[in-house]
């Protein structure tokens, strides 16, 4: 249902910065690099960088619990991945004007 999804909405979605968070251990950051290689293939342009929120931090968050020490770990990954697909949103904006 998600390729369907990004299928339909790519002539919107070409030659533009992509990136991705998921949350989880292993899964989550498989399900991010087979996205990636589907968004290669629908001519996005992924970003290196990515955003895995953590099990610990995700349980914590649906038991009502502190969640502050968990995101905070991500805050330094988070920037790297907004700065890298500001950096790749404004190099692919000015060559889709070329």
């Amino acid at each position: 249902m998600l390729k369907n999804a990004i299928d339909w909405v790519y002539p919107e979605w070409n030659r533009k910065a992509a990136a991705f968070v998921s949350y989880g251990s292993a899964m989550g950051a498989r399900s991010v690099q087979q996205l990636q290689e589907t968004a290669i293939e629908v001519q996005l342009a992924p970003v290196r960088s990515s955003v895995h929120v953590p099990v610990a931090t995700l349980w914590a968050h649906f038991r009502g619990g502190d969640v502050d020490k968990g995101l905070a770990e991500l805050v330094t990954q988070a920037q790297r991945m907004i700065d890298d697909l500001l950096w790749w949103t404004t190099a692919l904006k000015t060559a889709r004007k070329a």
